[in-house]
């Protein structure tokens, strides 16, 4: 079986949302370099959908039928990670 690769290239910035009762929600941004296409999403299953169509590529994703919060510890601990100022 003979495969076709085409490279496209994606830029995404990923970070964590605590909401008022101490969930945290990932969010983020990404964008298509060739087409400049973007997208600000509030769950992976978007970026998923994102990929496929700006790809033209239908591809199995990751299971992302429910989304998941993610624990924050309190004081949002980075674990001994410093954070970049402003960020």
């Amino acid at each position: 079986m003979v495969r076709s690769q085409t490279t496209q290239s994606f830029v995404a910035r990923i970070w964590l949302e605590r909401d008022a009762g101490k969930e945290a929600n990932w969010r983020g941004h990404v964008q298509h370099v060739q087409g400049g296409e973007e997208l600000y999403f509030q769950s992976f299953a978007e970026v998923c959908e994102f990929l496929e169509r700006v790809s033209g590529v239908s591809a199995a994703c990751l299971d992302m039928a429910a989304p998941r919060p993610v624990a924050v510890p309190p004081g949002g601990d980075t674990g001994g990670r410093k954070r970049k100022a402003g960020g």
